[in-house]
């Protein structure tokens, strides 16, 4: 998350003696706090609010933000790294606007003035939810900029379907002053403990040449089965124990804008399973409270995907950068700007198992294993497109069906706007995912918050999946455009999934989604809240709307371009890509 020091991001530019461009002889901060009061007109009601909302507030240290940009005075200017700059710092999420432009003086020099603009960064979250009724899904109580210098601090309580955690997290971008970022977290959580250590030194967006990461990660989890609702079993509740570990090193060469990335790692995952089938439960008619032992039927339909083993591999990455940045307003944002990437970013990662740190008892079997990514995004004139893609698996060196946990999922998006609909932003969505030869806990579903969203989550269980969607996103400056964004969504999904190898798999036909809602924001800030309804098409007779409440954009490049349903079954998490602050 952070930018390189002053020597290394000098040694990086032009060298020291002769300018063209002129050189930076001061650096001013202007770093605000959270509502600009001065800009609200005279009388308004809010402004007694806004000014007490600020005395609470620590604004972001202006040495925090010296220390994160990627040059310093007496610098020759570079373009290059004032815009990398204000993009590492928007990157920060208790930064809501930063803009780093240089002032030209009369004797040639340049004055850079940084502008800064926090969000609110204390924060107690009840969480409350309106999808499928009424649901308190966490308490979150967090501090995402500690003493304004970057620090987060959170309690975690969340309740939600399967999910029963209570921990702590701690993030620190500055471990002892250097430029590695450190985390640490511990939990309890339905079925044992979590814990996660990680310590990295990442790429700084373009400029960084090397990075270098450590991880540690363990946690006793369920993973739920929806078994279709066919009967009033709804879901089986599989516990497992899941550990990952990793060492790395990456660098890269050659320019912003053409980058090769070249790195090696040693990582070793564990998946056990041992309480099955004793501690084997299910729902009943969606209660996740209190969940019964699980029938032999249940048993024997999860029995294929448990399967403990431990694997310790040697990895090979490979990465070809070709990235540009911009600024776009109003695409997952009502009416804020987002960074975006454009052009291409591939990452090949390659391992091979090297059995050592084996334990007793667990399966530890000779493979190879590959992940290809690919990321591509294009703007043709106002308009935006892009596309992700991800494939990944492990290949048995002997025995017969080797291949085993294959994942692939491919997302195209595309931002289209025109002239004569202005206000209008149409965002288009074509997504598939699967997974064949699963070995470890898998499923999809049709319905869900990223699904086709008139269904309910656990709707038409199955392997594969194919999802389309079509949303008007209009924004409203109306009625109170200086504190608030306001718009409306149109939306229709349609999608349908196939049954493959995966537990309670159905072939379902087509089915889809109509529906409406209302957008919301602070004013020209990138968070946008969600409410919908929408109603089914092509289900079971007598199926009503579902309501849903959201905090965030459920889909669109702010969140990812990523399946959460496949992010919880990866088991493998090393790749260039995560390598990178700033993305």
């Amino acid at each position: 998350m952070l930018g390189l020091t002053a020597p290394e991001a000098s040694a990086q530019t032009v060298a020291p003696t002769v300018c063209e461009a002129g050189r930076v002889t001061n650096i001013f901060v202007d770093n605000r706090s959270i509502f600009q009061v001065d800009e609200l007109p005279e009388g308004s009601r809010l402004r007694w609010i806004y000014k007490f909302a600020n005395a609470l507030h620590i604004t972001t240290r202006e040495s925090f933000i010296l220390r994160e940009i990627l040059f310093a005075e007496g610098d020759c200017l570079d373009p290059l790294l004032l815009e990398e700059s204000g993009r590492l710092l928007r990157f920060y999420p208790f930064i809501e606007t930063a803009d780093v432009f240089p002032v030209q003086q009369p004797d040639g020099s340049y004055h850079v003035v940084i502008d800064t603009q926090d969000r609110w960064t204390t924060q107690f979250d009840l969480g409350v939810s309106f999808d499928q009724g009424l649901q308190l899904e966490r308490a979150d109580l967090t501090e995402k900029n500690l003493l304004g210098q970057g620090i987060l601090a959170q309690v975690i309580f969340k309740r939600r379907r399967e999910q029963r955690d209570t921990g702590f997290k701690l993030q620190q971008p500055r471990l002892f002053g250097t430029r590695t970022d450190a985390q640490f977290g511990w939990g309890k959580t339905r079925v044992g403990h979590s814990l996660e250590e990680e310590i990295s030194y990442p790429f700084f967006s373009e400029v960084g040449r090397w990075a270098v990461r450590q991880t540690f990660h363990r946690r006793d989890q369920v993973f739920s089965y929806s078994t279709g609702a066919e009967t009033d079993i709804t879901h089986a509740l599989l516990p497992f124990e899941e550990e990952w570990a990793e060492v790395s090193f990456a660098a890269r060469l050659g320019q912003p804008g053409n980058l090769t990335l070249l790195g090696v790692g040693l990582t070793r995952e564990r998946i056990e399973f041992t309480g099955f089938p004793g501690d084997l439960e299910v729902a009943i008619n969606d209660d996740f409270g209190e969940t019964p032992a699980a029938p032999p039927e249940v048993q024997a339909a999860v029995s294929g995907q448990v399967n403990g083993r431990v694997t310790t591999r040697l990895n090979l990455m490979f990465g070809q950068r070709n990235l540009r940045f911009t600024r776009a307003r109003g695409l997952d944002a009502l009416d804020g700007d987002q960074d975006i990437r454009l052009g291409t970013d591939i990452g090949l990662t390659l391992g091979r198992s090297i059995g050592v740190l084996g334990i007793e008892g667990v399966e530890s079997p000779a493979d190879l294993f590959g992940r290809l990514r690919l990321f591509a995004g294009h703007d043709p004139g106002s308009s935006y497109v892009f596309m992700n893609l991800a494939v990944e698996g492990s290949r048995l060196t002997t025995g017969a069906n080797r291949w085993r946990d294959v994942i692939g999922e491919v997302n195209l998006f595309s931002y289209l706007r025109f002239p004569a609909a202005r206000g209008h932003t149409f965002f288009v969505r074509a997504s598939g995912s699967g997974a064949w030869s699963a070995q470890t806990p898998f499923q999809l579903t049709l319905g869900g918050r990223e699904g086709v969203r008139g269904f309910r989550e656990e709707e038409d269980p199955g392997a594969e999946r194919m999802l389309f969607t079509f949303e008007d996103r209009i924004l409203v400056r109306w009625p109170f455009p200086e504190s608030l964004d306001f718009g409306f969504t149109l939306f229709a999904d349609a999608g349908r999934v196939w049954s493959g190898d995966v537990p309670y798999g159905v072939d379902s036909n087509w089915k889809g989604t109509v529906g409406f809602g209302l957008r919301l924001g602070a004013a020209r800030t990138r968070g946008v809240g969600r409410i919908d309804l929408a109603f089914p098409l092509g289900g079971r007779v007598g199926q009503k709307p579902v309501f849903r409440l959201t905090l965030y954009e459920l889909l669109g490049i702010a969140s990812g371009l990523r399946d959460s349903q496949l992010e919880r079954t990866r088991r493998s998490r090393i790749g260039p890509d995560f390598f990178v602050t700033g993305r």
